[in-house]
Order: structure tokens, then sequence, then C-alpha cells
């Protein structure tokens, strides 16, 4: 319907601007316009015309006398009225927000708000917005209700399955992941969404039930993704009314490893529905849990029980902002305040911050300006079955918006070295779905060395535990000149974090980063990233022979890395100070405390730096540099919380 063709209604009690509003709409062509001194006045208009469609739009005062503007929504509400609504006022802007959020959960379609004085150009955006098709489509629909017995019925029946809504990266417009939602097929009532189910297994202590259900097929899918060449990750809910268990934990990882899927591709979303009951035993599963290798992720940060408490007693590795949070943002701006806020934190928290509920391009555009990792939404594709999932990973095409660095960056000469076969295959693949299209591979060191003396690489690759050569020698030989690779070629190393002999080693060879097995492609496009980027800060060749580089220790069989976020804390010790000074400044360390990520090149360390059991990682003396720097955030989890002290140089 074109803006001319409408019918307007405006709601206002001062005579001047309800005539100066009506001169405006028939500037932009509109002919079919009323006025109302009150909301009383606009209904008997309304009721007078003997049907509320023939009104499409409402212009809307707040403040007016008899009855106010929201007394007249209340009312139109209650009428189940077509209207759209557009706000004035010359109110705060605050306050419209929330006479906005309150219109929308009447279940009125509101095309805006404006704060008067009222401009032309603003009034025309908002009803370009009507649509006579969609007017009604958030009205909320009365939930069906369902006795415990039919759900675990349902559940008997495995009619229970997940809808899967892909997660998308914003820095390179590429699905990472999905997030797997409950849903259950009725045989009555079609697809029944969990509002109807939740509740009443969580309250009966039967939601275990479901979990497991959903853990189990969501898992079998990841399997067909992978085997498919799509090696996304799969976020499951997870009720904190499951955590009071304490075997929880190890029934996931066996539930999930029996299917053929690594802990590290699976994300667990702690929803928060209740008060944590039994904090002690909850705590234990979810640090067992990521110790196990799955990540954990706060689900709905910022409402219920979802909390900064929350967030700083567990080792989350992802904080979802919830779509409350997000809808419309970005045209208001305490809740454009709040979603930056909290990007802001996961950043500093080193957790990825993931968006839900992006609607619009608008939407995307704001959040990729605030630097936020990762949305999902209808923008993208609404949560679906598993086969049009698999369709839809296979037909979806990135648009991320290039930038001459990421263009630049695929061109890079990479060399991945690793003598298992389908570990070097699957990064091959990873890397040149990044977009990059010179991957050399080598199963083992010396081919490697030997592919050194007619190609140049930027980028080197390799394992460690590899036969004939380690992969510390490979290094070393690099670092020290001794092949024909570039001094200065950046150098990624992939292991065990058990393997804190290679830590030490790699760090001493200045790498570029570190990659864990089972390979992740969000994690690898970072890393590589990062090791592209970083300005080096190599010493000299010679400086690299001393570096011990026969490892006793390499056990083929990996162990599963374990997770934390407990950074190690820095004391920054501007002037040279005693030993007993050193002493009362530990005891007061409390004081001092600063995390990882307030360190900056050029620091001195003032003690060595060795991981939890003993590893020497840097020693005293140690001038930071940004590679050195960006080893330490990659081993915090490693890193002692007793603190780093190091004292700027003048």
């Amino acid at each position: 319907m074109q803006i001319s063709e409408l019918n307007v209604l405006i709601v206002e009690d001062d005579d001047f601007q309800r005539q100066t509003l009506s001169n405006m709409l028939r500037s932009l062509g509109l002919t079919s316009i009323s006025g109302a001194s009150n909301g009383r006045h606009a209904l008997e208009i309304i009721h007078s015309d003997g049907s509320s469609r023939s009104i499409d739009v409402a212009l809307c005062d707040l403040n007016m006398p008899e009855m106010d503007g929201m007394e007249f929504l209340r009312h139109l509400s209650q009428e189940h009225s077509n209207i759209a609504i557009i706000i004035t006022s010359a109110l705060d802007g605050k306050l419209l927000a929330s006479v906005g959020k309150m219109t929308r959960m009447h279940g009125i379609q509101l095309l805006g708000a404006i704060e008067k004085p009222i401009l032309l150009t603003h009034l025309k955006e908002l009803l370009s917005k009507y649509d006579n098709s969609t007017k009604q489509e958030s009205r909320p629909v009365p939930s069906m209700n369902f006795t415990l017995e039919e759900i675990l019925h349902g559940i008997r029946g495995n009619q229970f399955m997940p809808f899967f809504q892909p997660k998308v990266d914003l820095k390179t417009g590429r699905i990472v992941g999905a997030e797997a939602l409950a849903r259950w097929n009725h045989p009555k009532h079609g697809v029944v969404a969990p509002d109807a189910f939740i509740s009443p297994l969580e309250k009966s202590g039967n939601i275990d039930d479901l979990t497991f259900m959903m853990l189990e097929k969501s898992a079998t899918e990841c399997r067909a993704l992978h085997d498919k060449g799509h090696l996304l990750t799969v976020s499951v809910n997870l009720s904190l009314v499951s955590l009071n268990d304490s075997a929880l934990a190890d029934r996931i990882t066996q539930s999930v490893r029996k299917l053929g899927v690594e802990p590290q591709y699976i994300v667990l979303e702690i929803t928060e529905s209740s008060a944590m009951t039994d904090t002690a035993s909850a705590l234990e599963n979810l640090a067992r849990l990521c110790m196990n290798g799955f990540s954990l992720s706060i689900d709905d940060y910022g409402t219920g029980y979802s909390s900064l408490q929350q967030l700083t007693r567990i080792a989350f590795s992802e904080l979802k902002i919830d779509k409350s949070f997000v809808k419309d943002f970005a045209d208001n701006d305490a809740l454009r305040i709040v979603v930056e806020s909290s990007i802001d934190m996961a950043h500093k928290l080193q957790v990825k911050s993931v968006a839900e509920g992006v609607e619009t391009q608008q939407d995307w555009e704001t959040l990729s300006g605030m630097g936020c990792d990762t949305v999902q939404g209808y923008f993208i594709a609404k949560p679906m079955d598993a086969r049009a999932f698999h369709d839809f990973v296979t037909n979806y095409k990135s648009a991320p918006i290039p930038r001459k660095s990421a263009q630049d960056q695929t061109k890079k000469n990479i060399l991945v070295v690793d003598d298992d076969d389908f570990t070097r295959k699957i990064l091959v693949r990873v890397l040149g779905d990044f977009g990059f299209t010179k991957i050399t591979g080598a199963d083992n060191a010396r081919s490697a060395i030997k592919l050194l003396e007619s190609n140049t690489f930027d980028l080197i690759i390799t394992d460690v535990d590899m036969p004939g050569m380690n992969g510390m020698k490979f290094v070393q030989l690099i670092r020290s000149g001794k092949t024909h690779a570039k001094h200065d070629t950046r150098i990624v190393v992939v292991s065990s974090f058990s393997q804190t002999e290679v830590l030490g080693t790699a760090f001493a060879l200045d790498i570029n980063g570190f990659l864990v097995k089972p390979i992740i492609p969000a994690v690898v496009h970072e890393k590589i990233t990062q090791a592209l980027s970083e300005r080096l800060h190599l010493r000299a060749p010679v400086a690299y022979d001393a570096v011990m580089t026969e490892l006793k220790n390499l056990p083929r069989a990996e162990r599963h890395p374990s997770y934390s976020h407990d950074g190690a804390a820095i004391t920054i010790d501007e002037h040279k100070e005693t030993g007993s000074r050193v002493h009362n400044r530990r005891e007061n360390l409390s004081q001092h405390h600063l995390s990882l990520h307030r360190l900056r090149p050029g620091m001195t360390l003032k003690e060595s730096v060795r991981l939890k059991d003993g590893t020497l990682i840097l020693s005293a003396g140690h001038t930071l540099s940004e590679l050195s720097i960006n080893r330490l955030n990659d081993l915090k989890a490693l890193l002692p919380a007793i603190g780093i002290i190091v004292h700027e140089n003048p």
C-alpha cells in the first residue's frame, strides 16, 4: 500500500500541533485524515466508522486530558484492533522507548516513536514501514497447555526433535555453528514451541529426559555435518536444574563421544530459568564439563538469573546477549549502550560475544561496528529441522564486506606439516574454505625442509609429534636460519595444552600461535589471522641454537585440553624495589591486580613466568613484545593466578 492511500487518525490534544501534523500528511499525498483531541474521542471515531480496519495508522500523543495515550493503546489492544501506531510526544526518549515496548507487548504493530518537534522526513520514514499483511504478526498467541503426562508421553514416543538456527561469524560472514532448539512434533497440534513443555519438565524433575534426547540427536547431526566437510559447532541448552546431579558431566561426555563427536564441537548453553540451588554441585559439573573440552555459554545474558555473578564464577567461553536487548536496539540509546557494554565486557574477559535476535540489516551492521563476534536471528534464518539445515549449510553463500587486509591475507603461501593424514587434510580444507588458495601439505619435517628449497612460505602450520624429526626441532632449524625458509616466516604449532614441555619450547622459539586438536574452523581463522598480522620480534638466528628441542615425553594419545578462564594477574612496578618491598607488595597483591589485556610491549619481567606445573615460559628480564603478550594470552588458562610482576621501562 502506498503512503498516499493510508487512512490516518491524529490523536493530539493541542489544536495547533494537530493541524500541523495534518498539513504534513497532506504534503505526503494523504487525503484521508481524521483528528481527535484525546484517547476517548479517538475511540469514538474508530467505533463510528463501524470497523477499526478503516483506520490504518494512528499518530498518538501520550500526555492528553480525559484519556491519555497509554490508556488509549490499552483499549485498542483489548479490542484487538488492527490499527498501527506511531507514538508522538515531547517526553523523554527513554520514556518513549518504555511506552513503545509496552505497545508491542499489547500486540499492537508499532511503526515507531517520534520526539517532538516532528520532522517530515522522519514521519515519512515511519509511515513507509506500514504493511497491512503483517500488522498483527507480533500479537501474542495463547500458548497451549499440556499435562506433564502428555509431555512425557511425547518424550517416550520420540516426538521431540532439535530445530537448528545458524550462527554466523560477523567478520567472515561464514556459518560457524548452530543452536539446537527443542521442538515437539505433536501428532495433533504440529510443531510446538518450548514454552509449552520446558517449565513443567523442570518443575517435575524430568528435564534430563529431554536434555539427553536433544543432546544425542544434536550430536548425531553434528557428526553428519562433519562427515560432509562442514566442521560446525552445535549449541545445546542445559538447564541449571540438571546440574545438581554430580554424575551429569560424565554422562554428557560419554553420550557425545559414543556418537563420534569430540566435546570441543559442542557448546553447552546454560539456561537460568531458576536460581542455582546446589551451587557446589553445579559448579563442579560445569568445571568438569569445561575440563572435558566442552565450551560453556551463558545464555540470555542480562535476563533472569543470568547475572554478573554467574559470569565471574563459571568458566564461560561465550556470552549470549538476549534478543530482548538486540530487538530495536539500533534506535534505542539505552538498549544500544547495554549491548555495546556487554560486547566490550566479553572482549575484556576474553570470551566470544554472541547476539541473538538479529532481524535486520541495520542490526547486523550495528553489531559489526560494535565488534560483536557472532550473530543469529531471523535475518540469517529461522530455526529449521535437520534436513533443511543440512541443505541450508550446503547452499549458504556468505557475503561479508571484504576488507583489504583480509584479501591480502588469503594470498599468503601456507605449508601444513602433519604426519596424520586426516588432520592435515582437515586443515587444508578449512584454510581453503577461508579463501586461501596457496596451500601445500607435507607429512613429515624432512619433506617440509625439502619443499622450502624451492618454495617461499609466509606461514607454516606444524604438528609437534612426528616421526624422524619432531616439530620443535623443525621450527628451531627455521628460526636459526638453517633452512631456506625466510627468517621471519610465521609459525603456528599444533599441539595439546597437556604437553607443557612443548609449550615452553615453542615460547622460546618465538612461534606465532597454538592450535589445539580437534581442529575447529572458527578457532583456526582467529589464530591464523592473528599470526599473519601480529608484529614479529625475533632475535638473532644464533640465539635459537641454545633452545632444547629434544622433548622427553610426546604422548601419542593426546589428552583433551582443560579450559579455564582464570587468567594471570599482572603487577605493574614502575620503580626498582628491594626484596622486602616486593614481598610486601605480594602480600597486598589484590590492590594491584590487572587483567592480561593490560600488558603492553616494552614492559620488562621482574620475575620468570612459569606454568602452573613449573614449566619455564619466559625468563626474568624479558622485554615483552606483541608476540610474547599474544602467547601469554593463548596460555592464560595454564598460568598461575598469583601474578606476573613487570615494570615499565622509562
